[in-house]
Order: C-alpha cells, then structure tokens, then sequence
C-alpha cells in the first residue's frame, strides 16, 4: 500500500459526484470536533477513529469509501483509508482538508441525526 493507493478528492469534485449520484459512501472519521458538532457532511456514516479496525468492515460494499476527519494534513482520515485498503477494500479516499475545509468552502452539511 502506498499513498497513491488512496485517491485525494476536492471539495468541489466531491460535491459535483454527490449529484451525478456516483456511488460514493462518506465516513465521518472526526475526532476533536465530533462531539460538540451538531452536523456532519450527508449520508456519512460515523466510525469512531479510536475503534475503526472493528467498524470499517461493517461498511457498505460497493462503493468508494471516503473519509474525513478534523486533523491537519487529512492525518486520521488517511491512516483509516489505509488499513482499509489493506484489508481489501480497493477503493478508498480521503477528503482534501477533512471537515474545516468542507465547512469553510460553505458545502452542504445536515443534521448528525440524519
């Protein structure tokens, strides 16, 4: 596994494959902001970064998983797309400056209860 292995997506790439309806599965990989958030990017799944070699496989089959976290240099969001493509998942991403830069580029976010 490299770090080319895992693909690097922009907000702005990311937003026009959300309404082309690729399929594109989001995993919320946050960690210092989680708690006192009350939004998340939609349809991400949580998996809590502390417990991610049991969650990860518990994900959906079939589409490209895609992390973000809240850590500088995606740090998190790519040690979990990693290991995930060491366990066999071939197709992994992370999400180019995780939550901030999806929140400060004024993208979509919904309810965490969602």
């Amino acid at each position: 596994m490299a770090w080319d292995d895992v693909s690097r997506w922009q907000p702005g790439d990311l937003v026009a494959s959300f309404k082309m309806g690729d399929p594109i599965q989001m995993v919320d990989v946050r960690e210092f902001t989680w708690r006192e958030s009350d939004s998340k990017i939609r349809g991400a799944i949580r998996v809590d970064p502390m417990e991610f070699e049991s969650q990860v496989p518990d994900l959906p089959d079939g589409k490209q998983l895609i992390f973000y976290c809240d850590r500088d240099g995606e740090a998190t969001s790519t040690k979990i797309a990693l290991w995930a493509f060491d366990q066999g998942r071939p197709r992994v991403g992370v999400l180019v400056g995780g939550w901030n830069g999806w929140v400060e580029g004024d993208n979509p976010v919904v309810p965490k209860d969602e």
